[in-house]
């Protein structure tokens, strides 16, 4: 059996349907809304564009750096290098006065004269 439907009930029916549908004031709410986040979101862009270039920039320093420490190492290397074989003919302030010592020794001995 089929339920007939009074005015009265569909008019209720219709009402609570749209008790929950959006109004315009709603609408141009969310759209006020909306063009903000828009702003912020493009503002938002042009920091980040910023920061990117900046970023940019900062990689192009560290691999100047990179190839500035490369060489720096390489020089620190032969200075190194270099240091080294001037020990390994090195004579200490000591052991020069030890031999100066006998020199003069055998000096006197000799009879020689140096001057010093």
């Amino acid at each position: 059996m089929v339920k007939k439907v009074t005015n009265e009930e569909l008019a209720r029916m219709i009402a609570k349907g749209f008790e929950n549908t959006a109004t315009k004031d709603d609408i141009k709410r969310l759209d006020g809304r909306m063009d903000t986040l828009d702003d912020r979101m493009d503002t938002l862009d042009g920091r980040m564009d910023h920061f990117e270039e900046r970023m940019d920039r900062f990689e192009e320093r560290m691999d100047r750096f990179d190839g500035r420490m490369d060489h720096m190492d390489a020089r620190l290397g032969r200075i190194e290098a270099d240091v080294a074989e001037i020990r390994g003919n090195l004579v200490y302030k000591d052991e020069f006065e030890d031999l100066m010592a006998r020199v003069k020794y055998l000096e006197i001995k000799a009879g020689i004269d140096s001057g010093k």
